[in-house]
């Protein structure tokens, strides 16, 4: 689903991907902040699809041009036992504490959360993981 935002004038292409980290104290008071951070969820990471001429000021980058964006879908890792393309999960982030491993950005992928309700889109292989789990690297679709 398309949603308007806005955002840096320097980032404002189609394509540009970002993760909403949500407000700052200088956004509390902007009048445009409902059309900005407002439309967006926080920690859901989002796809310019398309770039309008509307352009405002922002105490942030200075100026913001206002954008289409949509959710992104996210590579993840999950269990090879349950990584069927096309069926449906709730995502669960894979346990792990080792913070340097490579592959921690697809155990802990920015943009969902536990619990989330997600379609498996694809399946691009095996995951060489360093704690020895039999991890699957898939294309996820929240729902």
């Amino acid at each position: 689903m398309m949603k308007l935002t806005l955002i840096d004038r320097e980032m404002a292409k189609a394509g540009y991907e970002f993760v909403n980290y949500g407000d700052t104290e200088e956004c509390r008071d902007c009048k445009l902040i409902n059309t900005c951070i407002g439309n967006l969820e926080k920690g859901r990471k989002y796809r310019i699809i398309n770039t309008r001429d509307a352009e405002h000021d922002c105490k942030i980058t200075g100026r913001a041009l206002v954008v289409e964006v949509e959710e992104c879908d996210v590579f993840g890792a999950l269990d090879q036992r349950k990584a069927f393309v096309g069926s449906k999960i709730v995502f669960v982030p894979v346990s792990c504490d080792n913070i340097f491993c490579n592959n921690m950005k697809y155990c802990k992928p920015e943009g969902l959360t536990n619990g989330d309700a997600c379609k498996i889109l694809d399946a691009a292989g095996k995951i060489d993981c360093e704690g020895g789990k039999d991890l699957v690297l898939v294309k996820l679709k929240r729902l």
